[in-house]
Protein backbone atom coordinates (compact mmCIF):
# COMPACT_ATOMS: atom_id res chain seq x y z
CA UNK A 1 0.00 0.00 0.00
CA UNK A 2 1.61 3.31 -0.81
CA UNK A 3 1.42 6.25 1.31
CA UNK A 4 -0.87 8.49 -0.67
CA UNK A 5 -3.60 4.93 -0.89
CA UNK A 6 -2.84 5.01 3.45
CA UNK A 7 -3.67 8.79 3.89
CA UNK A 8 -6.88 8.53 1.78
CA UNK A 9 -7.82 6.26 4.41
CA UNK A 10 -6.95 7.84 7.03
CA UNK A 11 -8.71 10.79 6.24
CA UNK A 12 -12.46 9.11 4.85
CA UNK A 13 -11.99 7.11 8.54
CA UNK A 14 -11.72 10.46 9.84
CA UNK A 15 -14.64 12.11 8.30
CA UNK A 16 -16.69 9.10 8.97
CA UNK A 17 -16.31 9.38 12.53
CA UNK A 18 -17.93 12.41 12.22
CA UNK A 19 -20.27 11.03 9.89
CA UNK A 20 -21.19 8.10 10.79
CA UNK A 21 -21.25 8.68 14.55
CA UNK A 22 -22.90 5.64 15.10
CA UNK A 23 -19.38 3.95 15.02
CA UNK A 24 -17.20 6.47 15.89
CA UNK A 25 -15.16 4.38 17.86
CA UNK A 26 -14.83 1.81 15.21
CA UNK A 27 -13.55 4.14 12.70
CA UNK A 28 -11.34 5.83 14.95
CA UNK A 29 -10.12 1.93 15.78
CA UNK A 30 -9.42 1.29 12.29
CA UNK A 31 -7.77 4.61 11.60
CA UNK A 32 -5.23 4.14 14.55
CA UNK A 33 -4.45 0.52 13.15
CA UNK A 34 -3.23 2.35 9.99
CA UNK A 35 -1.25 5.17 11.28
CA UNK A 36 0.79 3.18 13.40
CA UNK A 37 2.47 1.64 10.35
CA UNK A 38 4.28 5.24 9.60
CA UNK A 39 3.74 6.93 13.37
CA UNK A 40 2.67 4.78 16.56
CA UNK A 41 1.06 6.81 19.56
CA UNK A 42 4.47 6.37 21.43
CA UNK A 43 6.42 7.83 18.93
CA UNK A 44 3.69 10.72 18.13
CA UNK A 45 4.09 11.70 22.04
CA UNK A 46 7.94 11.68 21.33
CA UNK A 47 7.07 13.82 18.44
CA UNK A 48 4.99 16.79 20.69
CA UNK A 49 8.27 16.55 23.10
CA UNK A 50 10.69 17.14 20.37
CA UNK A 51 8.72 20.41 19.47
CA UNK A 52 8.15 21.71 22.91
CA UNK A 53 12.06 21.23 23.04
CA UNK A 54 12.91 22.71 19.70
CA UNK A 55 11.00 26.07 20.84
CA UNK A 56 13.37 25.84 23.81
CA UNK A 57 16.13 26.18 21.92
CA UNK A 58 16.69 29.92 21.17
CA UNK A 59 16.74 30.70 24.31
CA UNK A 60 19.76 27.81 25.10
CA UNK A 61 21.70 29.20 22.38
CA UNK A 62 21.22 33.13 23.23
CA UNK A 63 22.57 32.12 26.96
CA UNK A 64 25.47 30.18 25.47
CA UNK A 65 26.38 32.98 23.17
CA UNK A 66 26.11 35.85 26.17
CA UNK A 67 28.33 33.18 27.81
CA UNK A 68 30.57 33.17 24.83
CA UNK A 69 30.01 29.54 25.04
CA UNK A 70 31.11 28.54 21.16
CA UNK A 71 30.80 24.81 21.40
CA UNK A 72 27.69 24.48 23.28
CA UNK A 73 26.52 27.29 20.56
CA UNK A 74 27.12 24.54 18.09
CA UNK A 75 26.07 21.68 19.28
CA UNK A 76 22.75 23.27 20.04
CA UNK A 77 22.16 24.61 16.19
CA UNK A 78 23.34 20.91 15.42
CA UNK A 79 20.34 19.48 17.67
CA UNK A 80 18.04 22.26 16.39
CA UNK A 81 18.86 21.21 12.23
CA UNK A 82 18.22 17.69 13.29
CA UNK A 83 14.91 18.56 15.12
CA UNK A 84 13.68 20.53 12.55
CA UNK A 85 14.34 17.69 9.94
CA UNK A 86 12.45 15.22 12.20
CA UNK A 87 9.71 17.33 12.77
CA UNK A 88 9.22 17.92 9.13
CA UNK A 89 9.44 14.46 7.97
CA UNK A 90 6.67 13.67 10.57
CA UNK A 91 4.35 16.93 9.75
CA UNK A 92 2.17 15.13 7.66
CA UNK A 93 1.57 11.62 9.79
CA UNK A 94 1.43 14.60 12.85
CA UNK A 95 -2.09 16.03 11.28
CA UNK A 96 -3.87 12.63 11.34
CA UNK A 97 -2.19 11.77 14.94
CA UNK A 98 -3.67 15.04 16.30
CA UNK A 99 -7.41 14.23 14.87
CA UNK A 100 -6.70 10.17 16.11
CA UNK A 101 -4.84 9.68 19.16
CA UNK A 102 -5.91 13.19 20.60
CA UNK A 103 -9.28 12.73 22.74
CA UNK A 104 -12.08 14.12 20.91
CA UNK A 105 -15.34 14.40 21.91
CA UNK A 106 -17.80 12.52 19.75
CA UNK A 107 -19.60 14.65 17.10
CA UNK A 108 -23.59 14.84 17.10
CA UNK A 109 -25.18 12.65 14.47
CA UNK A 110 -26.10 14.51 11.53
CA UNK A 111 -28.22 12.51 10.52
CA UNK A 112 -30.75 12.35 13.75
CA UNK A 113 -34.15 13.62 13.06
CA UNK A 114 -33.56 17.07 13.43
CA UNK A 115 -30.33 17.11 14.68
CA UNK A 116 -28.65 18.64 11.36
CA UNK A 117 -29.44 21.96 12.50
CA UNK A 118 -27.29 21.93 15.70
CA UNK A 119 -24.50 21.08 13.93
CA UNK A 120 -24.70 24.15 11.36
CA UNK A 121 -26.44 21.86 8.28
CA UNK A 122 -28.89 22.84 5.98
CA UNK A 123 -30.88 20.17 4.89
CA UNK A 124 -29.07 20.42 1.53
CA UNK A 125 -25.60 20.43 3.12
CA UNK A 126 -27.09 17.17 4.90
CA UNK A 127 -27.53 15.65 1.71
CA UNK A 128 -24.19 16.48 0.52
CA UNK A 129 -22.76 15.19 3.64
CA UNK A 130 -25.34 11.70 2.75
CA UNK A 131 -23.55 11.28 -0.99
CA UNK A 132 -19.69 12.30 0.33
CA UNK A 133 -20.64 9.49 3.50
CA UNK A 134 -21.76 6.94 0.81
CA UNK A 135 -18.38 7.81 -1.67
CA UNK A 136 -16.44 6.79 1.30
CA UNK A 137 -17.87 3.43 2.18
CA UNK A 138 -17.49 2.59 -1.15
CA UNK A 139 -14.11 3.72 -1.69
CA UNK A 140 -12.93 2.03 1.82
CA UNK A 141 -14.63 -1.29 0.85
CA UNK A 142 -12.51 -1.33 -2.20
CA UNK A 143 -9.11 -0.61 -0.89
CA UNK A 144 -9.53 -1.85 2.77
CA UNK A 145 -10.14 -5.47 1.88
CA UNK A 146 -10.51 -6.55 5.55
CA UNK A 147 -13.30 -4.50 7.05
CA UNK A 148 -15.03 -4.92 3.66
CA UNK A 149 -18.00 -6.65 5.38
CA UNK A 150 -18.74 -3.59 7.56
CA UNK A 151 -18.32 -1.18 4.87
CA UNK A 152 -20.70 -2.74 2.93
CA UNK A 153 -23.30 -3.27 5.94
CA UNK A 154 -23.03 0.34 6.79
CA UNK A 155 -23.37 1.24 2.73
CA UNK A 156 -26.77 -0.67 3.21
CA UNK A 157 -27.73 1.41 5.83
CA UNK A 158 -27.10 4.55 4.29
CA UNK A 159 -28.51 3.57 0.94
CA UNK A 160 -31.85 2.95 2.93
CA UNK A 161 -31.28 6.23 4.77
CA UNK A 162 -34.18 8.96 3.27
CA UNK A 163 -33.70 12.24 3.92
CA UNK A 164 -36.93 13.92 2.82
CA UNK A 165 -37.53 17.66 3.81
CA UNK A 166 -41.28 19.07 3.25
CA UNK A 167 -42.38 19.94 -0.02
CA UNK A 168 -41.72 23.49 0.23
CA UNK A 169 -44.13 24.71 -2.69
CA UNK A 170 -47.25 22.59 -1.72
CA UNK A 171 -49.51 25.38 -0.69
CA UNK A 172 -51.65 22.26 0.89
CA UNK A 173 -48.28 21.27 3.42
CA UNK A 174 -47.16 22.87 6.13
CA UNK A 175 -43.52 23.78 5.91
CA UNK A 176 -41.48 24.94 9.61
CA UNK A 177 -40.25 27.84 9.57
CA UNK A 178 -36.59 26.95 9.98
CA UNK A 179 -37.09 25.13 6.96
CA UNK A 180 -37.96 27.87 4.92
CA UNK A 181 -34.97 30.12 6.46
CA UNK A 182 -32.76 27.34 5.46
CA UNK A 183 -33.94 27.34 1.82
CA UNK A 184 -33.92 31.05 2.07
CA UNK A 185 -29.75 30.93 2.92
CA UNK A 186 -28.91 28.38 0.03
CA UNK A 187 -30.58 30.87 -2.38
CA UNK A 188 -28.70 33.94 -1.27
CA UNK A 189 -25.57 31.68 -1.33
CA UNK A 190 -26.12 30.12 -4.88
CA UNK A 191 -27.30 34.25 -6.28
CA UNK A 192 -31.28 32.93 -6.71
CA UNK A 193 -32.94 35.93 -5.89
CA UNK A 194 -35.87 35.24 -7.55
CA UNK A 195 -35.90 31.97 -5.02
CA UNK A 196 -35.33 34.13 -2.15
CA UNK A 197 -38.35 36.75 -2.84
CA UNK A 198 -40.61 33.46 -3.29
CA UNK A 199 -39.67 32.25 0.62
CA UNK A 200 -39.61 35.51 1.63
CA UNK A 201 -43.09 36.06 0.58
CA UNK A 202 -43.79 32.35 1.95
CA UNK A 203 -42.26 33.05 5.45
CA UNK A 204 -44.73 36.35 5.72
CA UNK A 205 -47.51 34.41 5.22
CA UNK A 206 -46.44 32.15 7.54
CA UNK A 207 -46.51 34.60 9.92
CA UNK A 208 -49.73 35.96 9.73
CA UNK A 209 -51.48 32.50 9.50
CA UNK A 210 -53.20 31.53 12.63
CA UNK A 211 -54.22 28.15 11.14
CA UNK A 212 -50.67 26.05 11.78
CA UNK A 213 -50.94 22.33 13.32
CA UNK A 214 -50.17 22.32 16.85
CA UNK A 215 -46.98 20.39 18.04
CA UNK A 216 -48.56 16.98 18.75
CA UNK A 217 -49.97 17.19 15.26
CA UNK A 218 -46.76 17.75 14.03
CA UNK A 219 -44.63 15.59 16.01
CA UNK A 220 -46.69 12.52 16.57
CA UNK A 221 -45.38 10.23 13.66
CA UNK A 222 -41.65 10.66 14.51
CA UNK A 223 -41.10 8.60 17.40
CA UNK A 224 -41.60 5.15 16.94
CA UNK A 225 -40.78 2.17 19.05
CA UNK A 226 -38.40 -1.03 18.11
CA UNK A 227 -40.09 -3.87 19.20
CA UNK A 228 -37.45 -5.30 22.00
CA UNK A 229 -34.23 -5.34 22.38
CA UNK A 230 -33.65 -9.09 23.44
CA UNK A 231 -30.69 -11.06 23.20
CA UNK A 232 -29.65 -14.51 24.15
CA UNK A 233 -25.78 -14.48 25.86
CA UNK A 234 -24.43 -17.39 26.14
CA UNK A 235 -23.11 -19.36 29.74
CA UNK A 236 -19.41 -18.80 28.35
CA UNK A 237 -20.14 -14.71 27.99
CA UNK A 238 -21.93 -15.07 31.68
CA UNK A 239 -19.25 -16.70 33.12
CA UNK A 240 -16.41 -14.09 31.66
CA UNK A 241 -18.37 -10.99 32.45
CA UNK A 242 -19.29 -12.34 36.08
CA UNK A 243 -15.27 -12.63 36.52
CA UNK A 244 -15.11 -8.67 36.03
CA UNK A 245 -18.36 -7.89 38.08
CA UNK A 246 -21.43 -7.66 35.33
CA UNK A 247 -24.17 -9.79 35.32
CA UNK A 248 -26.85 -10.25 33.09
CA UNK A 249 -30.45 -8.35 33.26
CA UNK A 250 -33.34 -8.69 31.35
CA UNK A 251 -35.56 -5.40 31.93
CA UNK A 252 -39.05 -5.78 31.54
CA UNK A 253 -40.97 -3.90 28.46
CA UNK A 254 -42.69 -0.52 29.64
CA UNK A 255 -42.97 1.47 26.70
CA UNK A 256 -46.48 1.33 26.59
CA UNK A 257 -46.52 2.60 29.96
CA UNK A 258 -44.45 5.66 28.30
CA UNK A 259 -45.43 5.78 24.85
CA UNK A 260 -48.49 8.85 25.17
CA UNK A 261 -45.30 10.89 26.80
CA UNK A 262 -42.79 10.17 24.13
CA UNK A 263 -43.65 12.73 21.33
CA UNK A 264 -42.74 15.18 23.72
CA UNK A 265 -39.52 14.40 23.66
CA UNK A 266 -39.06 15.44 19.53
CA UNK A 267 -40.05 18.60 19.15
CA UNK A 268 -37.17 20.81 20.82
CA UNK A 269 -34.65 19.30 18.58
CA UNK A 270 -36.29 19.93 14.97
CA UNK A 271 -36.98 23.85 16.39
CA UNK A 272 -39.53 23.85 13.88
CA UNK A 273 -42.41 23.91 16.53
CA UNK A 274 -41.86 27.81 17.25
CA UNK A 275 -44.59 30.17 18.96
CA UNK A 276 -45.67 33.54 17.52
CA UNK A 277 -43.05 34.83 19.13
CA UNK A 278 -39.06 34.25 17.40
CA UNK A 279 -37.27 32.06 18.97
CA UNK A 280 -39.38 30.56 21.17
CA UNK A 281 -40.28 27.11 21.41
CA UNK A 282 -43.98 25.57 22.76
CA UNK A 283 -43.22 23.05 25.33
CA UNK A 284 -46.67 21.28 25.46
CA UNK A 285 -48.70 20.87 28.69
CA UNK A 286 -48.06 17.28 29.13
CA UNK A 287 -50.75 15.10 30.38
CA UNK A 288 -49.40 13.80 33.60
CA UNK A 289 -51.51 11.24 35.79
CA UNK A 290 -52.32 12.51 39.34
CA UNK A 291 -50.07 10.24 40.60
CA UNK A 292 -46.73 10.64 38.61
CA UNK A 293 -43.87 11.55 41.24
CA UNK A 294 -42.74 15.42 41.00
CA UNK A 295 -39.03 14.13 39.73
CA UNK A 296 -40.38 12.09 37.44
CA UNK A 297 -42.29 15.11 35.68
CA UNK A 298 -39.24 17.09 35.97
CA UNK A 299 -36.77 13.87 34.05
CA UNK A 300 -39.79 13.92 31.08
CA UNK A 301 -39.92 17.94 30.83
CA UNK A 302 -36.04 18.33 30.08
CA UNK A 303 -36.71 15.89 27.55
CA UNK A 304 -39.37 17.95 26.37
CA UNK A 305 -36.94 21.26 26.94
CA UNK A 306 -33.64 19.99 25.77
CA UNK A 307 -31.93 17.66 22.97
CA UNK A 308 -30.14 14.79 24.34
CA UNK A 309 -27.33 12.34 22.65
CA UNK A 310 -26.00 9.12 23.31
CA UNK A 311 -22.38 8.44 23.87
CA UNK A 312 -22.28 7.16 20.34
CA UNK A 313 -23.58 11.15 19.32
CA UNK A 314 -26.93 10.02 18.35
CA UNK A 315 -30.44 11.59 19.26
CA UNK A 316 -31.37 9.59 22.69
CA UNK A 317 -35.31 8.59 23.27
CA UNK A 318 -35.80 5.60 25.70
CA UNK A 319 -37.62 3.28 24.03
CA UNK A 320 -38.76 0.94 27.64
CA UNK A 321 -38.75 -2.00 25.65
CA UNK A 322 -37.91 -5.24 26.84
CA UNK A 323 -33.96 -5.52 26.69
CA UNK A 324 -30.98 -8.04 27.96
CA UNK A 325 -27.67 -6.44 28.89
CA UNK A 326 -24.80 -7.33 31.14
CA UNK A 327 -25.03 -4.40 34.14
CA UNK A 328 -22.81 -3.88 37.82
CA UNK A 329 -25.64 -4.62 39.47
CA UNK A 330 -23.61 -3.77 43.03
CA UNK A 331 -26.02 -2.41 45.48
CA UNK A 332 -25.42 1.19 46.43
CA UNK A 333 -23.29 2.07 49.26
CA UNK A 334 -24.49 4.13 51.90
CA UNK A 335 -22.51 7.13 53.07
CA UNK A 336 -19.42 6.50 54.64
CA UNK A 337 -19.54 2.72 52.03
CA UNK A 338 -17.07 1.35 50.38
CA UNK A 339 -17.33 1.43 46.76
CA UNK A 340 -17.09 -2.05 44.78
CA UNK A 341 -13.93 -2.40 42.52
CA UNK A 342 -14.19 -4.87 40.42
CA UNK A 343 -11.62 -6.28 37.53
CA UNK A 344 -13.51 -3.72 35.36
CA UNK A 345 -12.35 -0.43 36.54
CA UNK A 346 -8.74 -2.42 36.45
CA UNK A 347 -9.27 -3.12 32.63
CA UNK A 348 -9.82 0.41 32.31
CA UNK A 349 -7.07 1.97 33.76
CA UNK A 350 -9.48 3.54 36.37
CA UNK A 351 -8.15 3.37 40.14
CA UNK A 352 -11.16 4.31 41.75
CA UNK A 353 -15.21 3.99 41.12
CA UNK A 354 -15.78 7.68 42.21
CA UNK A 355 -14.08 11.23 41.61
CA UNK A 356 -14.13 10.79 37.79
CA UNK A 357 -15.22 13.46 36.02
CA UNK A 358 -16.69 12.37 32.64
CA UNK A 359 -14.13 13.05 30.38
CA UNK A 360 -11.77 10.79 31.98
CA UNK A 361 -14.57 8.16 31.61
CA UNK A 362 -15.45 8.70 28.16
CA UNK A 363 -11.10 8.76 26.70
CA UNK A 364 -10.83 5.15 29.10
CA UNK A 365 -14.09 3.46 27.40
CA UNK A 366 -12.91 4.40 24.17
CA UNK A 367 -9.06 3.47 24.69
CA UNK A 368 -10.24 0.24 25.98
CA UNK A 369 -13.78 -0.62 25.67
CA UNK A 370 -14.27 -2.56 22.56
CA UNK A 371 -11.08 -4.67 23.40
CA UNK A 372 -12.65 -5.36 26.59
CA UNK A 373 -15.81 -6.65 24.69
CA UNK A 374 -14.33 -8.59 22.10
CA UNK A 375 -11.11 -10.25 23.71
CA UNK A 376 -12.57 -10.57 27.55
CA UNK A 377 -16.40 -11.43 26.89
CA UNK A 378 -16.17 -12.91 23.64
CA UNK A 379 -18.84 -10.47 21.74
CA UNK A 380 -18.63 -8.64 18.48
CA UNK A 381 -18.18 -4.30 19.05
CA UNK A 382 -19.95 -3.71 16.07
CA UNK A 383 -23.24 -5.12 18.18
CA UNK A 384 -22.33 -4.60 22.12
CA UNK A 385 -20.74 -1.54 23.44
CA UNK A 386 -19.19 -0.78 27.11
CA UNK A 387 -21.33 2.09 28.32
CA UNK A 388 -22.30 4.38 31.13
CA UNK A 389 -25.36 2.41 32.29
CA UNK A 390 -28.22 4.71 30.14
CA UNK A 391 -30.28 6.59 32.10
CA UNK A 392 -33.98 4.45 31.41
CA UNK A 393 -32.15 1.17 32.22
CA UNK A 394 -30.58 2.78 35.39
CA UNK A 395 -34.31 3.68 36.32
CA UNK A 396 -35.65 0.30 35.66
CA UNK A 397 -32.97 -1.78 37.15
CA UNK A 398 -33.19 0.58 39.90
CA UNK A 399 -36.76 0.40 40.68
CA UNK A 400 -35.97 -3.38 40.89
CA UNK A 401 -32.23 -3.67 42.86
CA UNK A 402 -33.13 -0.70 45.65
CA UNK A 403 -31.17 2.19 43.85
CA UNK A 404 -32.04 5.77 44.52
CA UNK A 405 -31.78 5.26 48.30
CA UNK A 406 -28.70 7.48 48.88
CA UNK A 407 -26.88 10.44 48.32
CA UNK A 408 -24.93 9.96 45.27
CA UNK A 409 -25.29 10.67 41.87
CA UNK A 410 -24.60 7.80 38.87
CA UNK A 411 -22.68 8.73 35.87
CA UNK A 412 -25.63 8.15 32.96
CA UNK A 413 -24.77 7.25 29.37
CA UNK A 414 -25.20 10.43 27.58
CA UNK A 415 -25.14 13.94 27.29
CA UNK A 416 -27.61 16.82 27.39
CA UNK A 417 -27.23 19.63 24.64
CA UNK A 418 -27.41 22.83 25.40
CA UNK A 419 -27.90 26.33 23.72
CA UNK A 420 -24.89 26.66 21.24
CA UNK A 421 -23.75 23.13 21.30
CA UNK A 422 -22.44 22.91 24.57
CA UNK A 423 -23.24 19.87 26.26
CA UNK A 424 -23.06 18.43 29.94
CA UNK A 425 -22.76 14.96 31.16
CA UNK A 426 -25.83 12.90 32.25
CA UNK A 427 -26.14 11.95 35.92
CA UNK A 428 -28.74 11.11 38.21
CA UNK A 429 -30.70 8.73 40.80
CA UNK A 430 -29.39 11.08 44.42
CA UNK A 431 -32.13 10.61 46.58
CA UNK A 432 -31.87 14.28 47.91
CA UNK A 433 -33.50 15.18 44.27
CA UNK A 434 -35.77 12.49 43.32
CA UNK A 435 -34.29 9.38 43.90
CA UNK A 436 -34.48 6.68 41.28
CA UNK A 437 -36.28 9.48 38.96
CA UNK A 438 -33.31 11.65 39.77
CA UNK A 439 -31.36 13.14 36.04
CA UNK A 440 -29.66 16.24 36.04
CA UNK A 441 -26.43 17.62 33.64
CA UNK A 442 -23.26 18.32 34.83
CA UNK A 443 -19.99 19.68 33.52
CA UNK A 444 -17.92 16.78 31.97
CA UNK A 445 -15.12 18.07 33.98
CA UNK A 446 -16.75 17.83 37.38
CA UNK A 447 -15.62 14.90 40.20
CA UNK A 448 -17.04 14.26 43.02
CA UNK A 449 -16.75 11.49 45.76
CA UNK A 450 -20.57 11.34 45.56
CA UNK A 451 -20.79 10.65 41.81
CA UNK A 452 -19.61 7.00 41.16
CA UNK A 453 -19.89 5.04 37.98
CA UNK A 454 -22.00 2.09 36.99
CA UNK A 455 -20.68 0.36 33.52
CA UNK A 456 -23.23 -1.73 31.49
CA UNK A 457 -22.53 -3.73 28.01
CA UNK A 458 -25.21 -2.70 26.18
CA UNK A 459 -26.74 -4.10 22.27
CA UNK A 460 -25.54 -1.07 19.72
CA UNK A 461 -28.78 -0.99 18.35
CA UNK A 462 -30.17 0.55 21.50
CA UNK A 463 -28.24 4.03 20.98
CA UNK A 464 -29.37 4.03 17.02
CA UNK A 465 -32.65 6.27 16.20
CA UNK A 466 -32.83 6.29 12.79
CA UNK A 467 -31.17 2.83 11.47
CA UNK A 468 -31.01 -0.64 12.40
CA UNK A 469 -27.68 -0.43 13.03
CA UNK A 470 -25.84 -4.08 12.14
Amino acid sequence: MTIQDRHDILTRLIDLASADTYYHDLYRQRASFYLQQELSQDAYHAYKKMKIQKGALPNQIRNAILQKDWQTVKELTEQDKKMRSELQRRAESVVFAEKIYEPVDVAIDPFSPGMHTLVGLTMGRLKELHRKTVVSLQKLSEKDSDWRGFYQQRLEVFNTLSISDASIDDEEQFVPEVVLEEEAEEALESGNMARLEQLAEKILEGKSDDGQPTSEQLLADKHQHPDDFLYQFSPAVIERAAQFGLSHYQVAENSQEYAPLSRFAWHPTFTDVEDREPHVLQVPDIPFDDNTPEALKARIQMFAVHPFINSSGVRFLPHMVAEDLLVEDFPEPEAGGVFPDGGLLKFLGLNQRSLLDRQTIEAALLAHGNTFVEQELGLDPRQFKLVCIPADLHLRIGQDRGWGQQKIWTHFDGYMVMEGGRRRALAGGDVRYGGIYDLLGISRNYSSERIITRFAVVQRKRLAVWQNGL
